[in-house]
C-alpha cells in the first residue's frame, strides 16, 4: 500500500452527460466535440463513449488541430459554464496554528490579520496547478470553501482553515461547486481547458461512473 499522500482528479461522467444534453438543447445534437489531446485531459474514448450514446456522431480530432477551441467544448468540459467534469482532491498533511501579524509560505506575499489555523495541502505547481493562483483561489474542506493563502510551492498549497473542523488526512478538493475552476482560470489568464490538461503525472485519474 502507497503511503503518498492523496493526488487525485476524478472526471464525473454524471457531469459531461449533463453537459451535453445542455449543448444538445441550445446548439443540436450535430454541434462537434471536441477530443483533441486526449479531449484535453478527460480521455477521448472516455468522452466518446459518453457522447455518442447521447447521439453525437462528429468529433473534432488531433488530425484537424489548426480549429479554434470554442465556447461550446469548455462548457461541454465543465470549464466556462456547465457542471465541473474534473474535480482535483488533495489531502491534509499537517496542520499549524499562527498569531496575526504571521507571514505564510516564500515570499510573504500573505500575511494573517488575526489569529488563525492553517492546513498545508498535498498539492503544487509541479502537479499542474499555477502559481498565478496563489491567494487568490478557494478549496473546500468539511463541505466549507476556505481561501487558499500564501505562493503555491512545488509540492504543497496552504489553506485557511479557521473555525472549521479539520483533521490531518481530510479530503481537500478543488474545482467544485463550492471552490470553482472558473477561480484559477481567471488567474491563470490562460486556456481554460489547459488546467486539466496540464496535471502532473503524480495526480491519479480516476473516471467515475
Amino acid at each position: 500500500m502507497s503511503n503518498s499522500p492523496l493526488r487525485v482528479v476524478e472526471f464525473s461522467a454524471g457531469a459531461l452527460a449533463e453537459n451535453l444534453r445542455d449543448i444538445a438543447l441550445s446548439e443540436g445534437k450535430d454541434c462537434v466535440v471536441d477530443v483533441r489531446l486526449d479531449a484535453y485531459g478527460h480521455g477521448s474514448e472516455w468522452v466518446r463513449g459518453i457522447a455518442e450514446p447521447l447521439g453525437f456522431l462528429h468529433f473534432l480530432t488531433d488530425d484537424e488541430s489548426s480549429h479554434p477551441i470554442s465556447s461550446a467544448t469548455r462548457r461541454i468540459y465543465g470549464v466556462t459554464g456547465g457542471r465541473p467534469v474534473a474535480t482535483v482532491r488533495g489531502e491534509v498533511v499537517a496542520m499549524k496554528n499562527i498569531v496575526a501579524g504571521d507571514s505564510v509560505s516564500y515570499g510573504y506575499t500573505w500575511t494573517a490579520t488575526r489569529d488563525t489555523q492553517l492546513a498545508l495541502v498535498s498539492l503544487g505547481f509541479a502537479d499542474g496547478l499555477p502559481r498565478r493562483g496563489s491567494n487568490r483561489v478557494h478549496a473546500t474542506v468539511a463541505e466549507t470553501s476556505r481561501p487558499q493563502v500564501g505562493r503555491i510551492a512545488m509540492d504543497q498549497l496552504v489553506i485557511d482553515i479557521t473555525d472549521v473542523p479539520t483533521a490531518v488526512g481530510d479530503t481537500v478538493t478543488f474545482w467544485d461547486h463550492q471552490s470553482p475552476l472558473s477561480e484559477w482560470v481567471e488567474a491563470f489568464g490562460g486556456e481554460p481547458l489547459s488546467l486539466v490538461s496540464r496535471l502532473g503525472i503524480r495526480v491519479e485519474r480516476r473516471w467515475l461512473t
